[in-house]
């Protein structure tokens, strides 16, 4: 498409066009993807990468590249939220579902009628202990 093939009343047209898409606001995302996209952009993958390095880990053979490690923490945040709100929305609505692999390990948290995330973490996992005593 040329400009210069616009009639007058094309060009009126096309700028009104322009016009009203620029007044759009951006969309809106709705919680759960403004929280994906906060972890995703704030969390430190390059201390995960270098740790991963460090440490000679891998994944299916091969050490992850930060795409990777995004794309794979993106998955299990999305999976923990999924879980939380389905698969284990029989769990009392203070107990965080958990998805986890390869040093990830996301958390979902729900509000107590267990509609809606109000919560995702994402932990990256050296080492860990525990240990409790059952009454």
């Amino acid at each position: 498409m040329s400009l210069q093939n616009l009639d007058r009343d094309e060009l009126k047209t096309l700028q009104q066009l322009i016009n009203k898409a620029l007044e759009q606001p951006e969309p809106q995302l709705n919680d759960l993807e403004y929280m994906i996209r906060d972890i995703i952009d704030e969390f430190d993958f390059d201390k995960v990468e270098r740790t991963m390095e460090a440490l000679n880990w891998k994944w299916r053979g091969e050490t992850p590249t930060l795409y990777d490690l995004r794309k794979e923490a993106e998955h299990l945040l999305r999976g923990a939220a999924k879980s939380r709100l389905s698969d284990f929305k029989d769990t009392h609505h203070d107990v965080a579902i958990i998805n986890a692999t390869g040093g990830f390990e996301a958390r979902a948290y729900c509000n107590e009628d267990k509609t809606k995330i109000t919560g995702l973490d994402l932990v990256f996992v050296v080492t860990s202990w525990d240990s409790s005593i059952v009454p």
